[in-house]
């Protein structure tokens, strides 16, 4: 659990949750009367005017994502000066769909979702101004944009192939390594990249092969000494008395 977040119970942080919702409402309230006493406020022109829905739909919407994407950063930059503990894994298979779910979903980067839907809720205010860019657009422009996006998503298409190579060979090493660590600690044996076997005792028992030689065994381990009973007590024979 984060430091900012490990100061307070499961009580406190739910009392936190509801009231920002509750901040959020009365802000939006007051959003509401700004936008209707701006819209109403018209002391030169005497004239009918609608309520600016659009604007206002704007600034609803986008408010409390600003206002929840400035407080990540706070809590982010404490976490990140104060030293965030790590969260402990969870381990274990999914019971079903909706926790695997729910499991992806807790690993996204919450700031970047906050400021996508940022930049989502500015294209829908500015839909018109994109749609009438869009429409006096060239033939050749279109064709130049069309092959820059292909480009790009070729770009992107290949640095994905690489990404899950890349990974797949480094979680390969990761298994080889702790399948040579469990056998270490089970049975004393030490084995190294090239097929080198070496037994906790510092004998060498399988020499590792080169490019064009195959390992080879120059050894055996070593027995384990017996380990000395001691004699019960009881057969000890007592001392002759004089």
């Amino acid at each position: 659990m984060s430091k900012i977040a490990s100061y307070f119970n499961k009580a406190d942080r739910k009392k936190l949750f509801f009231d920002y919702l509750k901040l959020i409402g009365i802000l939006e309230i007051v959003i509401f009367i700004v936008v209707a006493l701006w819209a109403a406020d018209d002391k030169y022109h005497r004239v009918y005017t609608p309520f600016p829905w659009r604007e206002y739909l704007f600034v609803a919407f986008a408010f409390p994502i600003v206002f929840t994407f400035l407080m990540g950063i706070i809590i982010t930059g404490f976490n990140y000066f104060l030293g965030e503990e790590s969260e402990p894994r969870e381990e274990g298979l999914p019971e079903n769909q909706l926790d695997a779910v729910v499991r992806q979903v807790r690993r996204l980067p919450f700031l970047a979702i906050l400021f996508l839907l940022l930049v989502t809720v500015f294209a829908i205010y500015h839909m018109n101004h994109i749609m009438a860019w869009l429409s006096s657009l060239t033939h050749q422009t279109f064709i130049f944009l069309s092959w820059v996006l292909g480009g790009l998503g070729v770009i992107v298409v290949i640095y994905m192939l690489f990404f899950l190579f890349f990974k797949y060979r480094l979680n390969q090493k990761q298994m080889k390594y702790q399948y040579y660590a469990d056998i270490s600690d089970k049975h004393g044996l030490i084995i190294l990249d090239d097929h080198t076997v070496l037994h906790k005792s510092g004998n060498l028992l399988v020499l590792g092969g080169r490019r064009w030689r195959r390992a080879k065994q120059v050894g055996k381990p070593a027995s384990a000494d017996p380990e000395l009973i001691p004699p019960d007590s009881r057969d000890r024979s007592l001392p002759a008395p004089k």
